[in-house]
């Protein structure tokens, strides 16, 4: 089978990999879309349009219809199956095809969205051959909400070589990242000023105090963060399209005890006391609780960081990533 990848944000596949191999990026492609070559899937990436007159369109159609990449969406296409990693690209995809099945990703779609965002993808999600998500918590209302005749669990997989474990640099550093909407740095930096000795580093482009912030970072320089680090902490408000999982992952992969909310979604990664600390999202005594807990405890800190390495290994690795998502491509 020959899969035709619709990614969105114009990712480039070779200048894709020309970072990775500047140690810039995780996998070789996004997402470790490659790798579907070992289980049975040709994949073949779409080049995004990158004229000044597409990009402006681009922009523009994105701008007043709904975010969606409707500029690439239309260009011939080849390979048996249509693959979208997430909806901006997917809904495009599935209004468009009448001969070739769609399979799109859904990241944004049940947590808060405008009208127009809303009304492209009630129509173009039932169509659909397959959708999946990577948030337990977002199936059963992709089936209730917006038409998804059977919406599928993919969990999402990590580069482990990328993110490797290695001893921490620095004591008593609490690191945190991330840019969604559904991010709640503000809480976290107040939780972690309670924690006597403890120093908190965020990579983010949201407005936070400047002390806290490291902006401008490329993967590569966030896993050095996570290296250098004690804890790895996340807040978040409530949603359910698991909101921190990418960052969950990558420092659970670094060999690092993770804190998280409970949101649905992001408790299918982490398992409280093995794997991380899980306290109750908004609560900001509790998370400065399980950040102190850490810090204090290099035992447990070491133990639950070691654990969270195996876990990913195990089960949230691109290669598995990739392997689960060839096989919902050929059961159609």
């Amino acid at each position: 089978m020959r899969a035709y990848l619709e990614l969105s944000h114009g990712l480039h596949p070779a200048e894709w990999s020309s970072r990775h191999a500047r140690g810039e990026v995780p996998d070789h492609w996004p997402y470790g879309l490659d790798r579907l070559a070992n289980h049975g899937v040709q994949p073949i990436m779409r080049i995004p349009a990158s004229s000044r007159v597409a990009t402006r369109i681009g922009r523009a159609a994105r701008h007043r219809l709904g975010g969606y990449e409707w500029v690439d969406a239309f260009r011939r296409t080849t390979g048996d199956v249509i693959f979208c990693w997430d909806e901006y690209s997917g809904v495009p995809a599935a209004l468009r095809e009448r001969r070739k099945p769609v399979i799109t990703g859904v990241v944004w779609l049940t947590d808060e969205v405008d009208k127009t965002t809303a009304w492209f993808a009630k129509r173009a999600l039932p169509r659909a051959a397959r959708v999946w998500a990577s948030s337990s918590a977002m199936i059963p209302r992709l089936e209730r909400d917006w038409g998804v005749s059977k919406a599928h669990h993919i969990p999402l997989g990590i580069d482990v070589d990328f993110f490797t474990a290695r001893p921490k640099t620095e004591e008593s550093l609490v690191v945190s990242a991330g840019n969604d909407r559904h991010r709640d740095h503000h809480l976290l930096i107040r939780a972690v000023n309670k924690v006597p000795g403890a120093r908190l580093e965020i990579a983010t482009r949201l407005p936070i105090p400047q002390d806290y912030a490291r902006t401008g970072l490329n993967e590569g320089q966030v896993r050095d963060l996570y290296q250098r680090a004690s804890v790895i902490a996340i807040a978040t408000t409530p949603n359910v399209h698991a909101s921190g999982l990418t960052v969950t992952l990558e420092g659970m992969a670094s060999g690092r005890p993770v804190v998280i909310p409970d949101t649905p979604g992001l408790t299918d990664y982490v398992e409280n006391e093995r794997t991380g600390l899980i306290y109750p999202a908004g609560d900001e005594d509790a998370l400065a609780k399980c950040v102190h807990r850490l810090i204090t405890d290099e035992d447990m800190a070491k133990e639950l960081g070691a654990a969270a390495r195996r876990k990913v290994e195990q089960h949230f690795s691109t290669e598995l990533q990739a392997a689960r998502l060839a096989e919902l491509m050929l059961t159609i």
